[in-house]
């Protein structure tokens, strides 16, 4: 069986499977997990998950299913969201979507790419923190922030990679 076989079987399992704690786990992250044992990948698992994914669209509508299944409805989180049809939810995340963009538009105009370049690594930060940790977005960027504050080495470090990105070093 190929790699995007076993993927697909996997990711068929995980899906019906009510073995996972729903206060904690991620359902992603699990699947993720499952593969990357199952198959003895590494980190490549997450690029090979977003393939079989997008090759096959009624496995990826089970997929988010069971993610708002279980972020969202076994949390009791943004019920309203997960009591919208599709159609509706793919219409209000395009909107939002929108929004951020233009935002980010708005912002590189105003205040520079450099001040917009430090805000999506800041906002991936926080993301990244909150995954990690198991904490909401707004806990992790306060903590982002806090230790930013306290911290001129992670300052500098956050400047550095900046730069570098900027001038593609």
């Amino acid at each position: 069986m190929d790699a995007k076989s076993k993927v697909r079987d996997i990711i068929a399992r995980e899906v019906g499977s009510k073995s996972i704690d729903t206060k904690v786990e991620c359902f992603a992250c699990h699947v993720m997990y499952t593969v990357m044992r199952e198959c003895n990948m590494d980190e490549a698992t997450a690029d090979l998950l977003s393939q079989v994914l997008s090759e096959d669209s009624a496995l990826n509508e089970r997929f988010i299913q069971a993610i708002e299944y279980l972020h969202l409805y076994s949390r009791a989180r943004a019920l309203w969201f997960y009591s919208k049809d599709r159609v509706e939810k793919d219409a209000y995340l395009a909107m939002h979507v929108r929004n951020a963009i233009a935002e980010i538009e708005h912002e590189a105009r105003e205040y520079g790419n450099d001040t917009v370049l430090r805000r999506l690594l800041l906002s991936y930060l926080s993301t990244y923190i909150a995954q990690v940790i198991g904490m909401d977005l707004h806990a992790s960027t306060e903590e982002l922030y806090y230790m930013l504050r306290k911290n001129g080495e992670l300052e500098e470090e956050i400047k550095r990679i900046l730069r570098k990105i900027i001038t593609n070093e």
